[in-house]
């Protein structure tokens, strides 16, 4: 943020204090699998299984990583205690020591290392049995061959931090990978991880990233063996009547459309190498957050600022989607993990072989847990009066914190009366970062509404909105209808109350 503008705000200005709040659930987590994974490491049989996955995982069809170490957690009363001086005390329940389920967090069978053991065993296993395939129909295996032995010898602490199990250096994100499946020792490996929500947008169909001078390409999503993809059904007729249902639930409607969740990453395709770029990558979509609801049913608790209610920042659920353009969605097969843009009478699989799974029709969506904050402001109706709202106070309150607005977003959500509108604002990482709840201070509230007033009152120069006051990469979906106009008016609305409820 403030390299952005080095003279006035370093040079010439006064830089506040950075500040760190330790309840983000997801950065506790990982510091208790890594604490619970040194002690077992360092244990008799535990330094057996350190150098590499291969000795990690013991076990290609049948891996008991996670079973080992959670056996090994319940018996250690010692790891217990210790873990129970490291954690806040206030996290205690949420992470299951105080009734002593935390070994489950850690290493139960719904755990991340859980999950990403299945995964790398269903990978070396899907290029064994290629492997077989290619021997029997007399084809050479050195490429199939050499990418299990990159599988089985990445060193255990690279993997585990690649995975996001452990910490590793930059915040916590839900991390997914467009798996390049380099050969061993190949000059042109590299490692493509996103945020997921980031993900859907640049690894949908038709989507490249240039890396190491090569241009990769996601041809489809990344199957893990007896796994399969969490598909939700949705609904909406703009993002304040936003609906969901669970895949088979007898009261979505017909006419809903559905998402899935690509939560194993994508992968390219196989047999084909990657070429050099001719020219600079193009994001082809966008994504669009939509507000499911807080994630408790309890009702939050609310302040009252110059006849704005705001709620205290809870956790909330946040549905990122990537719809492809006008909304037309993207054929997925569920068999093999094929994506396209358009239904095709015939396609094959990211390995190459034919595949006669049926083409559906989805959105690519995440499901993003963090910190929430409602604001309702005084009179606010109209879905894009609040966005243009929305945004303002979004840029607003990143001035304030010292941020850059990309750690913020918003969305907006009904309001407390038929046709009104809310505005949602949120910390734009997994867990929550202590952003948002700031706001739950008047002083920082009023500074920030005065500084998406400044942000709205034309100092642009433009008739309705641009890039000098609410538009950016991410709300492009919104551009054709944000008004600063709108968002100067209900500003001036709020603060015109606030000093007649003063005097």
């Amino acid at each position: 943020y403030h390299f952005e503008a080095p003279e006035s705000r370093i040079i010439n200005g006064a830089v506040s204090p950075p500040r760190l709040q330790l309840r983000n659930q997801k950065i506790v987590e990982r510091h208790m699998v890594a604490t619970a994974l040194s002690a077992f490491f360092r244990s008799g049989d535990g330094t057996m299984r350190f150098k590499c996955v291969e000795d990690l995982v013991a076990d290609w069809k049948n891996p008991y990583a996670s079973t080992d170490l959670k056996a090994f957690c319940e018996k250690n009363s010692a790891l217990m205690a210790s873990l129970r001086k490291i954690v806040p005390k206030r996290l205690h329940d949420s992470t299951g020591l105080t009734a002593g389920t935390w070994t489950e967090l850690v290493a139960g069978p719904a755990s991340r290392l859980a999950r990403v053991e299945t995964e790398v065993c269903s990978d070396y296993e899907h290029m064994e049995h290629l492997r077989q395939e290619l021997f029997k129909s007399r084809k050479g295996t050195n490429s199939v061959e050499a990418r299990m032995k990159t599988i089985a010898q990445e060193q255990t602490l690279s993997f585990l931090s690649r995975k996001a199990v452990i910490p590793k250096y930059g915040f916590p994100v839900d991390v997914v990978e467009l798996d390049t499946r380099p050969r061993h020792g190949s000059r042109n490996a590299v490692v493509l991880q996103r945020n997921l929500s980031q993900a859907i947008a640049e690894y949908a169909p038709g989507g490249r990233v240039v890396a190491n001078k090569l241009e990769w390409e996601s041809c489809g999503l990344k199957r893990v063996s007896g796994k399969e993809w969490p598909v939700r059904h949705y609904q909406y007729d703009d993002a304040r009547s936003f609906k969901q249902w669970n895949e088979g639930d007898p009261d979505a409607p017909p006419t809903s459309l559905k998402y899935l969740i690509p939560e194993f990453g994508f992968v390219t395709p196989f047999n084909r190498q990657p070429k050099a770029p001719k020219g600079r990558s193009r994001r082809l979509y966008t994504t669009r957050p939509f507000f499911r609801g807080f994630a408790s049913e309890d009702l939050p608790e609310t302040k009252t600022y110059s006849g704005i209610v705001v709620t205290r920042a809870r956790p909330g659920v946040l549905v990122i989607l990537c719809e492809g353009r006008k909304r037309a969605l993207f054929r997925i097969c569920r068999d093999c993990g094929a994506h396209m843009t358009k239904r095709k009478a015939k396609h094959k699989s990211p390995s190459g072989n034919s595949c006669t799974g049926t083409l559906g029709r989805y959105a690519l969506g995440h499901e993003l847990v963090t910190d929430v904050v409602r604001l309702q402001f005084p009179g606010l109706h109209g879905q894009w009066s609040a966005y243009s709202l929305a945004y303002a106070v979004v840029l607003g309150a990143a001035e304030t914190l010292h941020v850059p607005y990309t750690d913020l977003n918003a969305t907006i959500a009904g309001g407390a009366s038929p046709g009104a509108s809310a505005i949602v604002l949120y910390d734009n990482v997994p867990g929550g970062a202590g952003l948002v709840a700031q706001l739950e201070l008047e002083p920082v509230f009023s500074d920030v509404l005065s500084r998406a007033r400044q942000r709205v009152m034309g100092n642009c120069g433009c008739d309705s909105s641009c890039y000098g006051c609410l538009r950016s990469y991410r709300n492009q979906f919104a551009h054709p209808h944000l008004n600063r106009h709108d968002a100067l008016e209900a500003i001036n609305d709020a603060t015109l109350r606030n000093r007649t409820n003063s005097q």
